[in-house]
């Protein structure tokens, strides 16, 4: 057991009722740190309400000051302070530039005492070299230069998140790929700590191997990220569909998505934002779960669709973990609908190999488990890193 402390983890804005599984994460590790005895401070960059998605103690929530604000000392500096709390609750309206520094100020003014400070994401990174106590670590979840893409200024979001991993902040990769890139562009080795998914919730039996005149497709909507590979995911479902006309292939999408369901590309059925429980049901009710991200660093939603008894038709760029071709997955190339088409045909003609690859990827899947993920995070933001 380790020596308890007191852990700040800083977060980016989180919402009532949903979240992504990035976030997801953080709160498990939070839950995990609580649950051992340390004492967690979630600190969102800017005020943010309880998140009621979340099950059990990840701590205390620190959105805003604890005690009011002493009387500026001038007229001036009233004023001032005027403008900040006017500011800091409209700036998600602002240009994010603007937003960036009332993140810095909301950061300084509630950031605790303690004895690690934990950057989440390359935006809290900044603000935790700056005034994080204790030793300052960042666990990564993405190289997040990649999302300029879908930015609304991307050579902003690009060079910042670049910046953000020269820091000198304790670096932790959530994945080998993404350990092996910082390596490559930083020259530096960070830690390893791979997240995991609650087996409580994703599980399930493999389905008997049989033919059938319908097969259903589940995929994440991918949250309005081009990366996300919805574009390719539609025109490799049209291939499909036009090749094994006598199949009906049932396309099921949860979650937000930049394509309507109705779209010109392949029509799909809308499942919406889906809670843990729920979203379990329907991959149980799946045949084999789709992904077609042009990079990841170790995505959830593939791992929790093998837990579940699926076959999982996934890219590759930081699945490697756990999406191993023709072993525990069938691996397509990304940004290829003609190679993520023959990936499907190949599950959906042979449910032989559909069945052996659900078989391998439910095993592959037990691996990763909560418990183990949070000891690892807890050796390595407490001093030893964990055994490589």
């Amino acid at each position: 057991m380790a020596e308890l402390a007191i852990v700040n983890i800083v977060v980016p804005a989180i919402k009532r009722r949903t979240f992504s599984g990035g976030i997801a994460c953080i709160f498990e590790y939070a839950k995990g740190l609580t649950a051992r005895g340390h004492q967690v401070n979630v600190l969102p960059l800017l005020p943010s309400p309880y998140p009621q998605w979340v099950q059990g103690s990840f701590g205390r929530l620190v959105s805003a000051p604890d005690e009011p604000a002493t009387r500026p000392a001038s007229p001036k500096e009233t004023v001032r302070e005027l403008v900040a709390a006017a500011g800091l609750h409209a700036a998600r309206l602002l240009p994010y530039e603007v937003q960036y520094g009332f993140q810095l100020r909301q950061v300084r003014r509630l950031m605790p005492k303690a004895d690690v400070t934990l950057a989440t994401s390359f935006e809290t990174a900044l603000p935790v070299h700056l005034y994080g106590t204790g030793r300052r670590c960042y666990f990564m979840q993405h190289f997040e230069s990649l999302f300029a893409v879908d930015a609304p200024d991307p050579r902003w979001h690009e060079h910042t998140a670049a910046a953000s991993y020269r820091l000198g902040l304790d670096m932790i990769a959530n994945s080998t790929w993404l350990q092996a890139k910082i390596r490559e562009e930083v020259g530096i080795e960070p830690a390893l700590c791979p997240p995991a998914i609650d087996h409580s919730i994703f599980q399930g039996e493999v389905k008997p191997a049989n033919a059938s005149s319908e097969v259903r497709v589940i995929s994440y909507g991918g949250s309005h990220a081009t990366w996300k590979g919805i574009h390719d995911m539609a025109a490799a479902m049209r291939r499909v569909r036009a090749a094994l006309p006598t199949v009906k292939i049932r396309w099921l999408v949860y979650g937000p998505c930049l394509l309507p369901p109705d779209n010109e590309i392949c029509s799909y059925e809308a499942l919406g934002f889906l809670q843990p429980a729920a979203l379990a049901d329907a991959y149980r009710s799946a045949d084999i779960l789709l992904s077609a991200s042009w990079y990841e660093s170790f995505p959830l939603f593939p791992l929790e669709a093998m837990a579940c008894g699926l076959a999982v038709v996934t890219t590759q760029i930081g699945t490697e973990e756990f999406a191993q071709h023709d072993v525990t997955a069938e691996v397509v190339v990304a940004r290829d609908a003609a190679s993520i088409a023959a990936g499907l045909c190949r599950l959906i003609e042979d449910p032989q190999r559909r069945t052996r690859l659900a078989h391998a990827g439910r095993e592959a899947a037990r691996r990763f488990s909560w418990p183990q993920a949070v000891t690892r995070m807890e050796a390595i933001v407490l001093g030893a890193r964990a055994t490589q």
